[in-house]
C-alpha cells in the first residue's frame, strides 16, 4: 500500500507516463489511418510523410512505456 507521499508521487508519475505513452500510440495509429486515406486519394508525398510520422509516434509511445512504465511495475 502507499505509505508516504514519495510512493504516491511515484505512482502518479508512472500513471502519467502510461497515459502519455497511450496517447502517443493512439495518435500514431490515427496518423497511420490518415496516411492510408491520403495515399488512397493520390497525395503521395503527404501520405508518405504521415506514414513516417505515425511510425515515429508509435515507436515513441512504445519506448516510453517500455522504459518508464514497465520498469516501474516490475515487468522488465
Amino acid at each position: 500500500m502507499l505509505n508516504n507521499a514519495a510512493e504516491l508521487f511515484d505512482v502518479a508519475v508512472t500513471l502519467a507516463y502510461a497515459v502519455l505513452s497511450a496517447g502517443f500510440v493512439g495518435a500514431g495509429v490515427l496518423t497511420e489511418l490518415r496516411s492510408a486515406a491520403t495515399l488512397g486519394g493520390g497525395e503521395t508525398v503527404l501520405g508518405v510523410w504521415l506514414a513516417v510520422m505515425g511510425v515515429v509516434a508509435i515507436a515513441a509511445g512504445t519506448m516510453l512505456f517500455t522504459d518508464k512504465v514497465r520498469a516501474q511495475i516490475g515487468g522488465a
